[in-house]
């Protein structure tokens, strides 16, 4: 955080633990959980750093192509959404063929399936 605070970006994304969007198994939930606990310290250190007012930090969502994975992250995720700018769809770019039917996986999966009311559309862009 302390790196993307100096060099001045106004979009920043938090930590994340990112594994391959083709892995599966116990290994895709563990990094969906350590992402939401890290979104939390980063959004800890973004407040006290007093950056929150000038540097918009956006939370990725997680969970690899495992619906209920991401549906739970992105519960969680929106528990925190007054604390954040906006929300990222984790898992484009962990390994997978890019521009195939995963990238459209995904963001179909994410933004007609899962997100329903509790992302507005203002809030997610592709």
């Amino acid at each position: 955080m302390s790196i993307q605070h100096a060099i001045g970006g106004d979009i920043m994304m938090q930590l994340d633990d990112v594994v391959s969007s083709l892995t599966t198994g116990p290994r895709v939930g563990e990094a969906m959980q350590r992402s939401v606990r890290w979104l939390d310290r980063c959004i800890e250190f973004h407040q006290k750093s007093g950056r929150d007012k000038f540097q918009n930090l956006f939370a990725i969502v997680q969970g690899g192509l495992d619906p209920e994975l991401r549906k739970q992250c992105l519960e969680q995720m929106v528990q925190r959404k007054d604390r954040v700018a906006g929300f990222a769809i984790g898992g484009l770019s962990g390994g997978e063929a890019k521009g195939g039917n995963v990238h459209d996986h995904m963001y179909i999966c994410f933004r007609t399936q899962l997100t329903g009311p509790q992302i507005s559309s203002g809030e997610c862009r592709r």
